[in-house]
């Protein structure tokens, strides 16, 4: 049962005292500062979140109170107190003694307290802490079937443990489907935000059988004209989405981007490290870049400010974990730079790929499927339960369910063999969308038209193909002769972007070194130009 939440609103903002308790919160509008709640209300709080990115976003903001801008370095983000939000304690990384002993100091301190903490870190927080002294937010709760293959210990974690607390709440702007529930949410109640009003958002489809090279095309062309023009507005920054860092290392080879153009927001891990070998990682905290690479680290909650940045989401049907799903991830990547003057702030350019199949199995059909499997994995957990088993049997059978790992319909919880319908969920929501929605241009389009009136409640507009394709369309002579002048009058630029100039017409090379700058920028066609060099 889903019920409307009269909610008080500013400006785009939530301005409520508190959340419902007990419940699953639907805040409808991303960067609506529902977090910013639980972080500055007078009650104690645990907030859980999806990624250690997000915890440092909240302690170590970009924009500060003030609205000054500071971007902190590396060795000044460390898990502990915040350095701006006195009463914030931000748990993540390494559960080190270090960090234990501050988690104690800071818990035997008087005053309101405030913990922003990974998922993972719930089931040993609730050692050091009174539950019943904290109100707990669940952040983007959605990440539970998203991210459960890879991550089924910490959000187990926190679904053994949430009711231990004062209250609860899930919240997410993107809630996770009916049809795709897990069945551990059965019965706790829903409030959805009654906002007066709802951003619209528009996408830009491009379907392509490449879609990295046409994410390079774009990039060349903010190169070669140094923006991108969007219905008359120009875009001087882009930050795209694409959870590969194996392909954003593609890209930047393809591109030869150096490091003053870039930034790589992904976990900075050995695997991470040794794939990107030869480039930096960067974080949200840095300094922007004209180009900005963005992993699923940073999807949710995160902010990004910029003027004239505009989203790019690149998906590719042969690496499963590039495919964003169009009623979860997309509004999530849209609300993503919160600088409310950028005309491209609620756009996003989808370039993406298909693969399309004469007979695949409907979603219907693989629901009846996956409904069986669980009815099969109730007969098992009955049985198991009622054959009244040893220790050692028990213990050997819940062995042998580890052994299976994440695809296990079954686990041992409170001393009963149980079903795990979250696998069940995992796997439809990971046929839908690799198998239904990408299927074809036109299934991708008609998800996005539905899923406008569900998720947002707001209008998505969706552009057509040719508009969007005109966007790369091959630079005119005067605006590659316009964008050539332009970086040869300034010694400062890189270089760079004029040798793909002069590749693409070298008569631009020889009349800058024969004619110098101020002359070369009155001559505005190749005939002029040959004039002058008298080559007719």
């Amino acid at each position: 049962m889903v019920t409307k939440l009269d909610i008080q609103e500013k400006d785009g903002f939530l301005i409520m005292n508190d959340f419902p308790d007990n419940c699953i919160f639907n805040k409808v509008k991303t960067g609506c500062g529902a977090t910013t709640i639980a972080l500055t209300n007078n009650k104690n709080y645990i907030i859980a979140v999806p990624t250690t990115e997000l915890i440092e976003n909240k302690c170590y903001p970009v924009k500060g109170i003030n609205g000054n801008m500071k971007f902190w370095k590396r060795s000044e983000r460390k898990a502990g107190l915040s350095p701006v939000i006195s009463n914030l304690f931000g748990l993540y990384g390494n559960f080190t003694y270090e960090l234990k002993r501050k988690l104690k100091d800071y818990l035997s301190t008087t005053g309101i307290k405030k913990i922003i903490c990974t998922y993972d870190k719930i089931d040993k927080l609730v050692e050091f802490i009174n539950p019943k002294e904290f109100k707990l937010l669940i952040d983007e709760y959605h990440n539970f079937l998203k991210q459960y293959s890879f991550r089924n210990k910490a959000i187990d974690g926190v679904l053994a443990h949430f009711k231990e607390f004062k209250s609860y709440c899930f919240i997410s702007a993107t809630p996770i489907p009916e049809v795709l529930k897990p069945t551990i949410f059965n019965g706790i109640p829903e409030h959805i935000a009654d906002w007066n009003e709802v951003d619209d958002i528009t996408v830009y489809p491009y379907h392509t059988d490449k879609p990295y090279m046409i994410a390079a095309q774009f990039i060349k062309v903010y190169q070669t004209k140094g923006f991108l023009n969007v219905n008359g507005k120009e875009s001087k920054e882009a930050y795209f989405f694409i959870n590969s860092v194996t392909e954003i290392k593609a890209i930047l080879k393809q591109t030869q981007l150096t490091e003053d153009d870039y930034r790589i927001i992904c976990a900075d891990n050995d695997k991470n490290r040794m794939t990107l070998k030869g480039y930096t990682i960067s974080s949200s905290t840095d300094t922007p870049k004209k180009f900005n690479f963005i992993t699923s680290k940073s999807f949710e909650g995160v902010d990004f400010y910029s003027e004239t940045g505009l989203c790019f989401v690149v998906s590719n049907v042969l690496n499963r974990h590039t495919l964003v799903s169009i009623d979860m991830d997309i509004p999530q990547i849209v609300g993503r730079i919160r600088t409310k003057s950028n005309p491209f702030r609620n756009k996003v350019v989808h370039i993406f790929n298909t693969k399309a199949t004469d007979h695949y199995t409907t979603f219907e059909e693989m629901e009846q499927i996956v409904n069986e499997e669980i009815k099969a994995a109730q007969e098992r957990a009955d049985m198991l339960n009622n054959a009244k088993l040893s220790e050692p049997a028990i213990k050997q059978q819940v062995n042998e369910i580890k052994k299976v790992g994440v695809e296990s319909y079954l686990s041992y919880q409170e001393n009963k063999f149980i079903v795990n319908d979250m696998v069940a969920k995992l796997q439809l929501y990971s046929y839908y969308i690799a198998t239904v929605v990408y299927q074809s241009d036109k299934s991708l389009r008609e998800t996005y038209a539905q899923s406008g009136v569900v998720t947002t409640k707001g209008k998505w507009h969706i552009a057509p193909e040719k508009f969007v394709k005109e966007l790369i369309v091959k630079p005119q002579f005067r605006e590659l002769h316009k964008r050539y002048c332009e970086i040869k009058a300034n010694p400062m630029t890189f270089d760079l972007q004029t040798i793909d100039i002069e590749h693409e017409y070298p008569i631009l090379g020889r009349a800058y070194r024969k004619l110098g700058i101020q002359e070369l920028k009155r001559l505005r066609t190749i005939k002029s130009i040959k004039l002058a060099l008298g080559e007719i």
